[in-house]
């Protein structure tokens, strides 16, 4: 529990950090220069992800497989797959300059949301609760706050970057459900 503890607190705690406190970022930032920031900032983020995994992983054998927060919706199966393509879709309009993006306004944040939802609907094991539980809250705090500031993309669309997006967002879904769950994971979500 321990590292599920820590992770959501370098993760969580660097991600709301800057959300929160975007002047004292920006202050940091400028005191330390662009690249140091960056890279304190994925330092951090990956040692997080890195513990993530590990209580993952932990919660997912022995007798703490069977601590539950809540009974899992198993019928939600098909609209988790649809939440978690439509975030990757999301998080690939992040990179481009499509009209996904115009729209959605905040995609990487709004993508997260949605994989990470997809993901509560069908787990219901503590350790990967708290974890979709934090992405979920970091990113729609991120997206409201953003608004609040009013944080928007400017640019003119170019449906190239949607087209690249909807294609990279299929890849990366087929890869994670026919790849990575089964063989990874160990998880069958395909069948």
């Amino acid at each position: 529990m321990w590292s599920l503890n820590l992770g959501i607190l370098l993760f969580g705690g660097i991600h709301l950090f800057s959300i929160l406190l975007p002047g004292v970022r920006d202050g940091i930032k400028q005191s330390w220069g662009e690249g140091a920031w960056k890279g304190f900032y994925s330092l951090v983020s990956l040692a997080g992800l890195v513990l993530l995994a590990m209580a993952y992983f932990s919660g997912r054998a022995g007798p703490s497989a069977l601590d539950l927060v809540y009974e899992p919706w198993y019928g939600g199966r098909h609209l988790t797959m649809l939440l978690v393509w439509a975030g990757l879709v999301l998080i690939g309009a992040s990179h481009g300059k499509g009209y996904i993006k115009k729209f959605a306004k905040h995609p990487m944040s709004l993508g997260i949301a949605l994989w990470s939802l997809g993901h509560l609907l069908v787990n219901g094991e503590r350790a990967v609760v708290y974890i979709f539980a934090m992405f979920f809250v970091v990113s729609l705090l991120d997206i409201i706050l953003s608004l609040a500031r009013g944080k928007r993309p400017v640019h003119e669309p170019v449906i190239k970057s949607d087209i690249i997006a909807i294609i990279a967002g299929t890849i990366l879904f087929f890869v994670l459900m026919l790849g990575f769950h089964p063989y990874v994971l160990n998880i069958s979500v395909a069948g």
